[in-house]
């Protein structure tokens, strides 16, 4: 039986796999160490979190009732 927390699942497992690989192959090709850059480490490590934060508050400012 599919459900949604089945599929976020496995959408999640897929996506981190191809994370992985892409990273992988970036590696073989690139070998020599590369220089960080510190906005982009900032970025995927808050990015999704913000992401969501404004996802949430857009849906909730348009999905209020305003005869309430």
């Amino acid at each position: 039986m599919l459900t949604s927390k089945l599929i976020l699942m496995s959408f999640t497992w897929v996506i981190a796999l191809l994370v992985s690989i892409s990273l992988r192959a970036a590696g073989i090709v690139h070998p020599n160490p590369f220089h960080i850059n510190h906005f982009l480490v900032w970025l995927l490590v808050f990015g999704p979190s913000l992401f969501l934060l404004i996802y949430f508050l857009l849906k909730r400012s348009f999905s209020l009732n305003p005869s309430i």
